[in-house]
């Protein structure tokens, strides 16, 4: 299926920032280089200790490589939408009619009824990553099917994969459909923009390595018949 990125406008809800590159990164950047405009949705920042050599980062960190992320891709827009600890990995906790209502109506610039976006992209509900899960649920809510004179319909939704995705309690998780080829200027960009995020890139072997990133690519790729891909579980397309 030929699809013309340059008449679409791309809205990826990213839980954090960096789930943007470790699961569009390359999509990102085929719609950025035909001429399309990409939109990013951030959800939520905040402190934060990990079990990397730095023991955590910070929110001002996290903001700082927000903006650097922005101008890397470059990108259209992008909106920081729930910071601070009330929010981050706890976003199992916030009412999900509240994380629907953020998606459809919220009263920022990339919300469905203010953008209207022709691509959604969407992180898997199945993640065992609560944050991921919590919002992958609200997205499917918030595009469910519906008239176009009730709700903006997308014309495409894939569900983004990361790397660490098949961690998830032995659930069936979504099985990929559609593949989108990736040059390896594309996959390049793709790894520019995790770098950007430095504070959440890690040395391999790690989901967040750079060589886990190409090796995902690279069997993507393989299934597909290009050299590399990005693979979505698509939720919807209309042609």
């Amino acid at each position: 299926m030929f699809v013309d990125w340059a008449r679409h406008t791309l809205l990826v809800l990213a839980l954090h920032p960096d789930d943007e590159a470790i699961g569009c990164g390359g999509l990102i950047s085929r719609v950025l280089g035909a001429g399309g405009r990409v939109f990013v949705l951030w959800v939520t920042i905040a402190d934060i200790a990990d079990f990397s050599e730095a023991g955590g980062s910070s929110a001002a960190q996290r903001r700082e490589e927000m903006r650097r992320a922005h101008a890397f891709w470059p990108l259209t827009g992008s909106h920081l939408a729930l910071p601070g600890q009330d929010y981050n990995l706890r976003l199992d906790t916030v009412p999900r009619a509240e994380l629907i209502g953020l998606i459809e109506r919220g009263e920022h610039p990339l919300s469905l009824a203010a953008l209207a976006p022709t691509v959604v992209a969407i992180p898997d509900p199945s993640s065992y990553n609560q944050d991921h899960a919590a919002l992958g649920t609200a997205a499917i809510t918030a595009l469910r099917p519906g008239p176009d004179t009730y709700r903006h319909q997308p014309s495409l939704v894939p569900g983004y994969e990361e790397v660490g995705d098949c961690w998830n309690g032995g659930r069936p998780g979504p099985a990929p459909q559609m593949f989108v080829e990736l040059s390896e200027h594309d996959l390049d960009r793709k790894i520019g923009g995790l770098a950007a995020h430095a504070s959440q890139c890690r040395p391999h072997p790690h989901t967040r390595s750079e060589h886990a990133l190409r090796a995902l690519a690279a069997v993507r790729g393989a299934q597909s018949g290009y050299a590399f891909a990005e693979a979505f579980h698509c939720l919807r397309v209309r042609a």
